[in-house]
C-alpha cells in the first residue's frame, strides 16, 4: 500500500470492521462527504494534483525530466490511476464539488481491499496503470515500479506482518488526503477524518488507521487525530541529495482504534514498548 498526505492540511458507502459498506450517514450541504465512483475519477485526480505540487515525492518522481508539462501528464495521470484503483477496490472521498475538481479528495485502501485483488493485474490495467508506464520514461518507471510502490508496499506488509501490536488488526490506509489552496482553512480534512473514524475505523477495537505521510509538518496535525509516528522511510538518496530531487522521505504513522495509544503496547516480537 502506499500513502501520501498532501503538504500542510491545517484547519486554517461507509464500511464496518469486515470492510463491508453500511448505510450512508446524513450530512448538511455544506458538510456534505461524497463517496466518488469513475465519473468522479478525474476530477479528484485534478484536486491531488493541485494538492500536492509543492510535495517532496511528487516532486522526486520525475525531477530528472526538463519538460514541466510532461511532468505534470505523468503526475495526473499517475492520480487518475490511484482513484481509479481505490473507486474500484477502496474508497474515495469527495467535499466540496464544483465544476472541474472539488475542494478535498481523500482515498483510502479498506480491509478487504487486498483480498478482493486491489494489486492485482487485472485491477492496475483497469485503473489505468498502464497508461503511467506509457507516459514515463525509463527514470520515471524505475522511480516510481521499482521504487515508490515497491517500498510502500513492503514496508506496509512488514510492520503489519510482524509488530504483534498490529497483527490481525483490520486496516484501513490513508492513500492520499489533498485540499486545494482555496479549501484550506476551511476544516474539511477534519471533518473527513472524522467521518472515517466515527463510521470506519472507530467501528471495532480490532481496526487501526494507517498512512504514510511525505511532509514532516504534519506530524503534529495528525498526532491532534491520535495518529503516532512508528518510522521513517527514504526513497532515493540522501547523500549529498536534495529533498524532493533526489529523494523523499515518507513518515509511516498508525492509529488504534478510538485514538488507542499502541505506543504504551508491548510488541513481543521486539520486547520493548512505544515506538521503533
Amino acid at each position: 500500500m502506499s500513502t501520501e498526505v498532501a503538504p500542510p492540511i491545517t484547519e486554517s458507502s461507509n464500511t464496518n470492521d469486515e470492510g463491508e459498506k453500511p448505510d450512508s450517514i446524513s450530512f448538511s450541504p455544506k458538510d456534505h462527504i461524497k463517496t466518488l465512483t469513475m465519473a468522479d475519477c478525474k476530477k479528484a485526480a485534478i484536486t491531488l494534483f493541485e494538492a500536492f505540487r509543492s510535495d517532496d515525492l511528487a516532486n522526486m518522481l520525475t525531477s530528472h525530466m526538463e519538460d514541466q508539462r510532461r511532468r505534470d501528464k505523468i503526475e495526473l495521470k499517475l492520480y487518475e490511476a490511484y482513484v481509479a484503483q481505490h473507486i474500484y477496490k477502496g474508497l474515495c472521498l469527495g467535499m466540496g464539488e464544483t465544476e472541474d475538481r472539488f475542494e478535498s479528495v481523500a482515498v483510502w485502501a479498506l480491509p478487504d481491499s487486498e483480498h478482493s485483488g486491489i494489486e492485482s493485474c487485472a485491477t492496475l490495467m483497469e485503473s489505468g496503470f498502464y497508461k503511467v508506464w506509457l507516459a514515463c520514461d525509463e527514470g520515471a518507471r524505475q522511480k516510481i515500479f521499482k521504487g515508490m510502490m515497491p517500498l510502500l508496499t513492503d514496508t506496509y506488509e512488514r510492520i503489519l506482518s510482524t509488530d504483534t501490536r498490529f497483527i490481525g488488526k483490520n486496516v484501513y490506509t490513508l492513500v492520499y488526503l489533498g485540499s486545494i489552496k482555496a479549501a484550506r482553512g476551511k476544516g474539511n480534512s477534519r471533518k473527513m477524518f472524522q467521518y472515517m473514524f466515527d463510521n470506519y475505523i472507530d467501528a471495532s477495537p480490532n481496526n487501526i488507521g494507517y498512512l504514510e505521510s511525505s511532509s514532516v509538518n504534519n506530524i503534529p496535525i495528525y498526532n491532534k487525530f491520535d495518529f503516532k509516528c512508528y518510522e521513517d522511510i527514504v526513497l532515493g538518496n540522501t547523500i549529498d541529495g536534495v529533498a524532493g530531487k533526489d529523494y523523499a522521505v515518507m513518515n509511516v504513522m498508525i492509529r488504534g482504534s478510538f485514538g488507542h495509544d499502541w505506543t504504551n503496547d508491548e510488541n513481543l516480537n521486539n520486547s520493548t514498548k512505544g515506538k521503533l
